[in-house]
């Protein structure tokens, strides 16, 4: 049976900033993606004066193959149309930057929206979207978390906005090395909303440029049974984890566990990696501590390259 690889808990936290960077809830000008981008639908609409609430959403490529389902949606920030627009475009973007579909079409309905994303937040607009029971497919890969939660807040007086992601219960299928992806995961950041369009348009379509965000992370938390992956540092996201990069300080709690889950995994390379990386680490609160950049797909801990693939 063939297995598909996602990125490692390294990429996937890259991923997910790509989709912290992204997700704002947007005040569209249209009211829904173009259908050779995307068919969105709802069940039961529930309306407040502070936003909506959506049930059983479905997100489907214009093939049918690929998609995202919710049991629940709720977004606050904007009520009526411009909620349910906001919703829609968020939920697209989530299941872009985590499964990596990228449809051209989806490209100028997004960066509009990210035009006027930009503009609410520089007046200090506050947004919070969450998902409970989620399921991303993509071909024969499924990713499903129990609760996704997405919160920005925006400034009149600072160039940025400070931002939160959540997830957790986090499980997959057919997907390799499934035991040394995180099964929760949480970051909080601040980036420039005036650079957002651009970034928006490249990970939920495909971007002819390449575009720049540059994200500093207070702090990123990624667990799955005893072992805990934290950091903080800064980022440079362009909607591709490959032309991504970061650095800052990074650590593993029972890293031991984590070379066994390596092992077990037959991810060898890694393996070895880790273990070599153990050997130039610093040992703090029973963490083993690093400074770290990720550039090309490479993760560098304390100058030592770790073969991730």
């Amino acid at each position: 049976m063939k297995h598909h690889t996602i990125p490692s808990s390294a990429g996937l936290l890259l991923v997910g900033l790509g989709f912290c960077a992204s997700v704002v809830p947007l005040r569209a000008a249209q009211a829904a993606p173009p259908a050779s981008c995307a068919v969105i639908t709802h069940g039961a609409t529930h309306d407040s004066a502070q936003g909506v609430t959506f049930e059983n959403v479905t997100i489907r490529t214009p093939d049918g193959g690929n998609g995202l389902n919710a049991g629940k949606v709720t977004f606050t920030g904007a009520s009526g149309e411009a909620g349910h627009d906001q919703s829609d475009a968020a939920s697209l973007l989530l299941f872009s930057a985590i499964t990596g579909q990228h449809t051209a079409a989806c490209s100028a309905w997004l960066e509009q929206q990210g035009q006027t994303a930009a503009k609410a937040l520089k007046a200090g607009g506050t947004y919070t979207i969450g998902w409970n029971s989620l399921a991303l497919t993509k071909g024969a890969t499924r990713i499903t978390a129990s609760s996704a939660h997405f919160k920005v807040e925006g400034s009149t007086s600072a160039h940025t906005s400070a931002a939160t992601l959540a997830l957790a219960g986090l499980t997959y299928h057919e997907i390799s090395s499934e035991a040394l992806l995180p099964s929760s995961a949480e970051a909080a950041f601040s980036l420039p909303a005036s650079e957002l369009p651009a970034l928006m348009a490249a990970i939920g379509g495909k971007s002819a440029t390449a575009p720049s965000v540059h994200v500093t992370i207070s702090s990123f938390d990624a667990a799955r049974d005893t072992v805990h992956l934290k950091g903080n540092g800064t980022a440079t996201l362009t909607g591709n984890v490959a032309a991504t990069s970061a650095s800052g300080h990074l650590e593993v709690s029972n890293l031991s566990a984590l070379i066994d889950k390596a092992r077990t995994a037959k991810q060898m390379k890694l393996a070895a990696g880790l273990v070599l990386a153990r050997l130039v680490s610093h040992s703090q609160n029973d963490a083993n501590v690093w400074n770290a950049t990720w550039e090309g797909g490479v993760l560098t801990v304390n100058g030592f390259p770790l073969p991730l693939k």
